[in-house]
């Protein structure tokens, strides 16, 4: 565990070298988009295998070449990624925020924020702030050519349509908005942070699987070495 849970629930940012990072509201994500939102995402998280393979596409014999290098040696050594990564990560931390060819850093206001050193650090803090699972970060590998890299982008955005059994982001809000007592509706909703949107969805699983057991053991349905899944325990989140 990185971040601070407390900070994080209550939708405060949290430090990271001196700097607020911020796990954005859900107006900001529709703002820009979901998919912008999730390719900014990607770059935060500075892995030279999703992003080179999944999201530009480069060949296999031209990733083998650079597969033992740094991830962040090799996503700083090109200007439009330098870029890329500035932007993606201006929007979490909610300033601008620039590479520095000379300290091979990104900075906000002449401040040293991201470098060779820390990045790892830096990329468990934005998993917990967006609720980035390992498992979710897996790379699919392709063989075509590299292009240019908005080509690459616009592809991304087409490759990752959605699927209709899946559930979006759309559909865990509108659940929350139909949870009887929370608080939660269409007016303030947007207001939430990835991670508070997460977090009530994993709490409201949990207690609506007591809440459908709870009759049928209270009527005895249940085998005797049954237990009610408890619901007043620490989140994953």
């Amino acid at each position: 565990m990185v971040i601070d849970r407390l900070q994080a629930f209550l939708g405060l940012p949290v430090k990271f070298n001196d700097i607020d990072i911020h796990s954005p509201r859900l107006i900001d994500i529709a703002n820009i988009s979901y998919m912008e939102y999730l390719i900014k995402l990607q770059f935060c998280l500075f892995n030279k295998e999703k992003i080179l393979l999944d999201l530009f596409q480069i060949g296999e014999d031209e990733y083998l070449q650079i597969k033992d290098t740094s991830d962040f040696d090799v996503l700083t050594d090109h200007p439009q990624l330098q870029a890329y990564i500035s932007d993606a990560l201006s929007f979490f931390a909610k300033d601008s925020v620039v590479f520095d060819s000379k300290s091979q850093s990104f900075k906000i206001n002449g401040l040293e924020f991201i470098n060779k050193n820390n990045y790892i650090h830096f990329i468990s803090t934005m998993k917990e702030l967006n609720a980035v699972s390992d498992e979710s970060t897996g790379v699919k590998k392709k063989t075509a050519k590299a292009k240019l890299f908005q080509d690459r982008i616009d592809f991304f955005k087409k490759k990752t349509q959605k699927k209709e059994d899946t559930l979006e982001i759309k559909d865990i809000l509108s659940i929350l908005c139909s949870a009887n007592g929370n608080g939660i509706d269409i007016f303030n909703v947007g207001n939430l942070t990835i991670y508070q949107m997460y977090e009530q969805f994993e709490r409201l699983n949990i207690k609506e699987s007591f809440d459908r057991l709870l009759p049928v053991w209270a009527n005895g349905h249940l085998s005797g070495d049954t237990k009610l899944p408890e619901w007043i325990k620490r989140t994953k989140l």
